[in-house]
């Protein structure tokens, strides 16, 4: 695939966010395959406990690192802001506490996964035949909080100035690396889920690295002098400003997901591995939403600093629809396809059965959750991060906590649990639809009159005669 820097202020919309989305689509389907493919050997030659006990934990990895991602994204979209604009001093000021964060927030990370790995274990009544397992792959999976970190933010400036081609070059890399070295440590070597979490530290390492070195290499204004590193305290502060509610709605989705994990554990183990299957199949629905919605945060924040207001409403429009039409295809097919990929997961029936009806109830609904992740991409395009994150607070991990303990003792089904999702979705789209009818449109009021009067400045000051302003003493 042929990749290349790409100016979202002009041209078709929607053929520029597609343009814009397509690699990152590619690399997170490229990210799902390793992330499938893990616990197919695990599932394959672990069995159903170590594939369980790697299931258990996923819902508190995707917790914390989903904090660190948000900050990645704030620093993202910082830098298409001040790259739209030309501001070149604010670009290096971006590379630089971007990677100090990064360093920060990945240390601070690290320790705590791997210090309270345990206790947020035992507080999710992880099944006891499975629980060695989850601590196991918990703890040196939080080994990887730095690189993780190092890479989403490197790879968030690069895409923030265009550069899609290198970013998915390192994360091919480092996927071919993670899944060869997983049948090594597991199929090889035998070691379980500690060889499919070292896989994933040396592979994590491997691609912050090559994006580190890409920075620290390039001949530009986003340049990265390692001496340089430090924090910019206005940088900081928008970047934190946009990062830090981006980061804690992705905190408290996935907060919300340890009370369904904590639900579906007292179903046990084989439906704990069914679960875990489901999410890992239908991930490749959620990371084409994923990809989507960070397309459309992308080209929202280009065209507000670029003030194009109205291809900000019109780019909203066409990437509904599209949004529509690919995630209702993909879904599709998977569903078509539900029976042999849950028996390649593992072959007990009593497993796939599980997971072919989880598959069933997540992926007819999961355009419900494409269509507010688009507009909340839009919304914090346009630098408001604070309500998407109230929306998750709200909509998300309250109206699920509130479904489980209300609905669940009622009617104790492990359907029940699964309906939690799109219940949650179609809470956080009503929601949504209100605030942008509340505000007048997508673009709020507040900013089309600051764009308003900055144009207004821009031609009063041009058709000031020359010499005006000129100075006589």
């Amino acid at each position: 695939m042929r990749m290349r820097n790409i100016n979202l202020t002009e041209g078709t919309i929607w053929k520029q966010i597609l343009s814009f989305a397509l690699p990152l689509l590619v690399v997170n389907l490229l990210q799902q395959v390793y992330s499938v493919s893990d616990l197919i050997i695990v599932g394959n030659y672990g069995g159903i406990d170590a594939m369980a006990g790697i299931g258990a934990s996923a819902s508190l990895i995707s917790m914390i690192i989903g904090l660190a991602v948000g900050l990645a994204t704030g620093v993202s979209i910082i830098t298409v802001q001040v790259n739209s604009s030309e501001d070149y001093d604010s670009l290096y000021k971006v590379v630089h506490t971007g990677y100090a964060l990064a360093f920060a927030t990945g240390i601070v990370l690290s320790l705590l996964g791997i210090f309270l790995a345990p206790a947020m274990l035992r507080l999710m009544g992880t099944p006891a035949d499975i629980l060695p397992y989850a601590i196991q792959y918990l703890r040196i999976y939080f080994i990887s909080a730095v690189p993780v970190v190092i890479y989403n933010i490197g790879a968030g400036i690069l895409r923030g100035v265009g550069d899609m081609r290198h970013p998915f070059l390192f994360l091919s890399i480092g996927i071919l690396l993670n899944i060869g070295l997983d049948i090594l440590f597991i199929g090889v070597f035998d070691w379980g889920v500690a060889g499919a979490a070292w896989a994933y530290v040396i592979a994590q390492l491997v691609t912050a690295l090559l994006v580190t070195y890409s920075l620290a290499r390039s001949m530009t204004p986003f340049r990265l002098f390692l001496r340089d590193i430090s924090f910019h305290r206005g940088i900081l502060s928008r970047t934190l400003k946009v990062g830090i509610p981006a980061g804690m709605q992705a905190f408290i989705v996935a907060l919300s997901n340890v009370f369904i994990q904590t639900a579906i554990n007292k179903f046990g183990k084989n439906a704990v591995a069914g679960f875990s299957a489901a999410t890992r199949s239908d991930s490749f629905v959620f990371v084409l939403i994923s990809g989507l919605a960070v397309a459309v945060m992308t080209f929202t924040g280009a065209n507000i600093g670029a003030r194009k207001v109205g291809r900000v409403k019109r780019g909203l429009r066409q990437s509904l629809v599209l949004a529509f039409v690919l995630v209702a295809a993909l879904s599709g097919l998977i569903i078509l396809l539900r029976r042999p990929i849950a028996a390649a997961f593992n072959p007990d029936p009593d497993v796939s059965a599980y997971t072919v009806r989880i598959m069933l109830f997540l992926l007819s609904m999961y355009w419900i959750f494409a269509l507010t992740e688009v507009m909340g991409g839009a919304i914090r395009g346009m630098g408001n991060s604070l309500f998407p994150m109230v929306i998750s607070l709200i909509c998300m991990a309250g109206v699920r906590l509130l479904w489980i303990l209300v609905v669940l003792p009622v009617w104790n089904s492990l359907d029940v649990v699964i309906l939690a999702y799109p219940i949650s979705w179609a809470a956080s789209l009503i929601a949504y639809l209100i605030y942008i009818k509340v505000k007048g449109g997508i673009v709020p009021k507040k900013l089309l009159d600051e764009i308003r009067r900055e144009a207004e400045e821009m031609e009063m000051y041009q058709q000031k005669p020359k010499g005006e302003d000129t100075a006589i003493s």
